[in-house]
């Protein structure tokens, strides 16, 4: 990748709306935009742009002499922009047509188009932001409910990056004063150990705190799978038609009517869940209803909670023994539904909980009864380590694998500080676990790696 060039590309999304914008970028990025536009404030001499001020004009196409598009264009000069370097954004039309020409003719007057997260890339590069935060631009475009973007806007103010480099800054102080001593023993006296134990546990206690953020972060990043399970006529296809708050799923009195699973998209209490709503699960003869009960299986296997909807006017039955065993170890709700037949007392008596269940609830999924807490439990399982919401961060699949190493790293210095052993050792072990925090935020990352960070951005972003 070559930064001396200057980069153009389309960063708004495609298709038509009422505003899109080109952006460039690069040392050349001024001379460009003053050959294909024309201010309708200036007269023949086109003086140097201000920073972070929007001119009025239009794009000229300088082979056919004719005006492409009445346009805004804001320049924001290095190295107070995003990049670091002179960028250009016109604000043109949003006709793709208009778009594309526009870019076109950049590229004609000597840029070139940008690869995937190229902006972001220089911005990275030039020392802008942090790795985190750059992963942060990638999960703020592809948030799937406002609770996931705040997470990531948190994570692109630098709050992530802050709590890793605050760790790293004091794991990097302690190593160099143990190296000094280990070099200059006549002139560094030998750090006490309780004094390093006392460090070092401290910064494994943060660091162990920020990698139980990982697994609440992966499903607002990645979206929580939930299945819906149990006998035909339970009432599944009318839960899921009352958590969507749409008949999306036929209903009716007739057992098996769902064949097939059936996938919906729903944001629950700020995560994003793909509902599955299953074939009923029972012994029969109906070779289509084995079908869906096959698929149902399959489902479970691929979901990361499971809810179990029982009738709580028949009670638990054999059916819901045999559904059990087929679920496992998934983490299970149980849910009581079609409580708006019966009274308290029956329900008490007919809505036993046999097994250990995150939660057992009494609902109606015709009335709505009971699904705010349903909500509410689903919440609570998915935050259970509740650290993401008081960190105001989470943790990626790539910096919660360098956050354990560096955790692994750190307990082996404890583990070395504990049977005596040399300060040589203490120095190797926690090198590494500040080379894997310096990865996490960038500091020292390969080539490689920045490559496979960048891979899955857009065009223009």
């Amino acid at each position: 990748m070559h930064f001396d060039q200057t980069i153009a590309a389309i960063s708004t999304a495609p298709g038509i709306g009422a505003i899109a914008l080109v952006r460039l970028s690069g040392n050349r990025a001024l001379e460009i935009i003053k050959s294909v536009f024309r201010s309708s404030e200036e007269s023949s001499v086109q003086s140097k742009p201000k920073s972070h001020q929007a001119r009025h004009g239009f794009i000229v196409d300088g082979q056919r002499k004719e005006m492409v598009d009445e346009v805004m264009v804001t320049a924001f000069l290095a190295p107070n922009s995003y990049t670091g370097e002179d960028v250009v954004e016109i604000s043109c039309h949003g006709n793709p047509v208009l778009s594309r020409r526009i870019l076109s003719i950049c590229l004609k007057a000597g840029a070139r188009l940008a690869e995937p997260g190229e902006f972001t890339r220089r911005a990275f590069l030039a020392g802008k932001i942090d790795l985190t935060q750059a992963e942060a631009v990638l999960d703020l475009i592809q948030a799937k409910t406002e609770r996931g973007s705040q997470a990531a806007l948190s994570v692109l103010k630098g709050d992530l990056g802050k709590q890793v480099k605050l760790v790293r800054e004091e794991l990097k102080q302690l190593l160099s004063s143990i190296v000094a001593s280990i070099d200059f023993p006549d002139e560094v006296d030998q750090l006490n150990e309780k004094e390093i134990e006392k460090i070092v546990q401290m910064n494994l206690a943060r660091l162990k705190e920020l990698s139980q953020t990982a697994r609440s972060g992966k499903y607002l990043r990645e979206g929580l799978k939930l299945a819906i399970v149990g006998r035909p006529n339970a009432g599944k296809s009318s839960l899921l038609n009352c958590l969507l708050k749409v008949d999306r799923a036929i209903v009716t009195e007739i057992p098996g009517t769902t064949r097939d699973s059936l996938e919906e998209q729903l944001d629950i209490n700020g995560i994003p869940v793909t509902l599955v709503d299953t074939a009923g699960m029972r012994n029969t003869d109906d070779h289509l209803e084995k079908l869906g009960i096959e698929r149902t299986k399959h489902v479970l296997s691929d979901s990361q909670l499971v809810l179990l909807v029982a009738d709580l006017t028949c009670g638990w039955q054999k059916e819901e023994d045999d559904i059990i065993s087929t679920i496992e170890n998934k983490p299970c709700i149980l849910l009581w539904n079609k409580a708006d037949l019966l009274g308290n007392d029956k329900r008490a008596s007919n809505g036993k909980t046999p097994g250990d269940y995150i939660a057992s609830l009494s609902i109606s999924a015709r009335t709505g009864e009971g699904v705010d807490e349903l909500a509410k439990n689903i919440e609570r399982w998915t935050f259970a380590d509740g650290k993401a919401q008081e960190l105001g961060a989470s943790l990626n699949t790539r910096q919660a694998a360098l956050c354990e190493d560096a955790i692994a790293a750190l307990q082996l210095v404890k583990k070395t500080l504990d049977n005596q052993m040399p300060h040589d050792c203490l120095a190797t072990d926690l090198k590494a676990a500040l080379d894997n925090l310096s990865e996490i935020a960038g500091f020292a990352v390969s080539e490689e790696v920045i490559s496979s960070v960048f891979a899955n951005f857009c065009i223009g972003k």
